[in-house]
């Protein structure tokens, strides 16, 4: 059975660590006004607990399992969000589920499309950090200056709200053209995770994705001990960045990617 839940519920009912489903741990810690929740419980027992993120690029749902050594399938979970009046999930459109890799072999997604491992990293060595170098933070009327430079890279994540909510600094080259950009998707006291970490086509090899990487992992410093990032398993050029500088791998995800 497929019960709706709101933030209070799920948390007294389903505790979660933040390394133990991040994507998850997030939405009900920080973004409970632009998440839906759902546990399914079965016989009084809890078998998982989903979300859907609203406001998203994409339509983005996450699932913890509960039950232990129980397979999962999402269907019914799935369709639940689907019958909200607040989702509108059109036929022929996709979706990404986010799974902590440890319950991914029990989970059954139907329409699969492709899968990818996210690795979450935390900052753990920050006298690592590079020294500060010329990065700025942009001003709120610099807003679209952080636009136009993700949507040339293609950052898949990049929200505009955020360039607003929350600080992000970039690198300049003489001529004021922005060479590198990088922010938070969450800037908290409890924890951040840095984020909308990119570097111009014909700027890169130039060490600026490292400068700009350090500089972001100091102003998050500024705010909490706790500095997280996300990043895919097969961008090993960015996961040796991120070593260097300090940070480790404490836990992975899968990014499903499949058809609604």
């Amino acid at each position: 059975m497929i019960l709706p839940m709101n933030r209070e519920q799920v948390r007294s009912l389903a505790p979660i660590s933040l390394e133990q489903s991040y994507i998850l741990y997030g939405n009900v810690a920080l973004r409970a006004e632009r998440s839906l929740f759902a546990a399914d419980v079965a016989e009084g027992e809890l078998r998982a607990v989903g979300s859907y993120l609203q406001g998203m690029p994409f339509h983005a749902f996450s699932l913890q399992l509960f039950a232990a050594e129980r397979d999962y399938e999402v269907t019914e979970m799935l369709n639940y969000f689907r019958e909200h009046p607040a989702v509108d999930l059109a036929a022929g459109q996709t979706g990404v589920f986010a799974v902590p890799h440890a319950c991914l072999k029990r989970v059954t997604i139907p329409g699969t499309l492709s899968q990818r491992e996210m690795q979450l990293m935390k900052l753990v060595r920050p006298e690592k950090l590079l020294t500060p170098g010329d990065s700025r933070l942009l001003a709120s009327a610099e807003a679209e200056v952080a636009v136009e430079l993700a949507q040339r890279i293609g950052m898949i994540s990049f929200r505009a709200e955020e360039v607003v909510e929350m600080p992000h600094i970039a690198l300049f080259s003489e001529q004021d053209e922005p060479m590198a950009l990088a922010g938070f998707h969450v800037y908290e006291e409890a924890f951040v995770e840095i984020g909308n970490i990119g570097t111009s086509e014909k700027h890169r090899q130039k060490g600026l994705g490292t400068q700009i990487t350090s500089d972001v992992s100091r102003l998050g410093l500024e705010k909490s001990p706790n500095v997280y990032l996300m990043v895919f398993a097969d961008n090993p050029q960015a996961i040796r960045v991120y070593e260097k500088l300090g940070y480790e791998t404490v836990s992975s995800y899968a990014f499903v990617e499949f058809a609604l």
